[in-house]
């Protein structure tokens, strides 16, 4: 999908039932202790304690449209951040720069 080219990564999504099946209990306890601290500070900063997102997976046939839809209402377009690593998207598969890569 080459509507993602230059795109910042704004968010970490982890599917439920990866969590499940590849944390063990320790791990869990742990993301579940981190994901509080978000939401105590995020509510302690007055903001909202907890987002509800859509999220669509960019391997969807109808991700392209949701693209449009985004750009169609500015809510997509490329952002250069020198503190966000930017992604690279070719033939499918996400390509993370490596660590000596990132200014």
């Amino acid at each position: 999908m080459s509507e993602m080219a230059g795109m910042k990564v704004k968010f970490t999504v982890i599917k439920n039932e990866d969590a499940e099946n590849y944390l063990d209990d320790r791990d869990k306890s742990e993301l579940s202790r981190i994901l509080w601290k978000i939401q105590e500070l995020r509510h302690l900063s007055g903001k909202p304690a907890l987002n509800t997102y859509l999220v669509v997976n960019t391997d969807e046939p109808y991700a392209t449209d949701i693209v449009r839809i985004m750009q169609t209402n500015n809510h997509w377009g490329p952002v250069s951040d020198p503190n966000q690593a930017e992604m690279e998207y070719y033939g499918g598969t996400l390509i993370l720069p490596r660590t000596e890569e990132i200014k």
